[in-house]
């Protein structure tokens, strides 16, 4: 799969365990359109068929990951054309959040509005240093519409997403990394793609089906242990007790040597 196209507005570019996704329009800050989102759906579609593990997803240039949706392409449609296009892309998110794909977001500038929301559905999140991030809807008047308003509070909590939210202000890399809205601030000596791929693969290299349970288990988790919780790690730990990657990872360090582990 080796996909390019400046018309389309996206690029996409293999890797052995599975793509790297970047938004080809530095010119308009990387803003999202209608075929950069399909772009994303048919990008996701094909990793997902053929078992592929990894997406790393950036912009091009260095000014911006991602300015968020192109308003352009608003004028002229209708109210209910208009919140078809928010849904759409509101559940492509949330499909990207929840996919069993480990998906890294490589922010290489600002990621304000629908390009944050982008960065957090993805699993991880590196930042260039210069990299700064917002929600600024409500100066539209407007909110965050792809999830943004439950993707923000789960990684930062209710009190601090509020405040971010209802103030659109900017977040440096610093803050971000402090409140755990970025896992973490690229070196700037080294380039910040190979970065993410690496960052990645530290994940991908692991039993598909450990890693799967163990997000379950966190998605569950609240600020408090609760039964519900436990619940759901007692399900993953019983599911995941006697699967062949277990016996393998068991093995393997058993027999000293690295683990070879399979799809589940």
């Amino acid at each position: 799969m080796n996909t390019s196209s400046a018309q389309a507005g996206f690029a996409i570019e293999p890797l052995p365990e599975g793509a790297v996704f970047r938004i080809e329009r530095p010119d308009k800050l990387n803003a999202l359109t209608r075929s950069v989102m399909l772009g994303l759906a048919d990008c996701l579609d094909d990793l997902e068929a053929r078992g592929q593990r990894l997406l790393v997803v950036t912009g091009a240039g260095n000014r911006a990951f991602c300015a968020g949706t192109d308003l352009s392409e608003l004028k002229g449609l209708e109210p209910e054309a208009r919140l078809a296009k928010t849904a759409a892309s509101r559940e492509l998110l949330v499909r990207l959040s929840r996919s069993e794909l480990v998906s890294v977001a490589a922010i290489n500038g600002l990621a304000f509005g629908g390009g944050l929301e982008l960065a957090m559905a993805c699993t991880l999140r590196i930042a260039a240093p210069q990299a700064t991030m917002a929600l600024p809807e409500v100066k539209l008047g407007l909110l965050p519409a792809y999830a943004g308003t439950q993707f923000l509070p789960a990684l930062v909590g209710q009190a601090r997403a509020l405040e971010i939210m209802i103030t659109g202000r900017t977040l440096d890399t610093d803050e971000a990394r402090s409140i755990g809205l970025i896992h973490r601030i690229a070196e700037p000596d080294s380039g910040l793609l190979d970065q993410a791929i690496g960052f990645g693969r530290e994940v991908v290299r692991w039993s598909p089906g450990a890693v799967s349970w163990i997000r379950r288990c966190v998605d569950a988790a609240g600020t408090q242990v609760t039964d519900a919780g436990l619940e759901v790690e007692d399900a993953a730990v019983r599911a995941n007790f006697d699967s062949d990657d277990a016996r393998e990872g068991v093995a393997a360090f058993l027999e000293k040597r690295e683990p070879r582990f399979g799809k589940r």
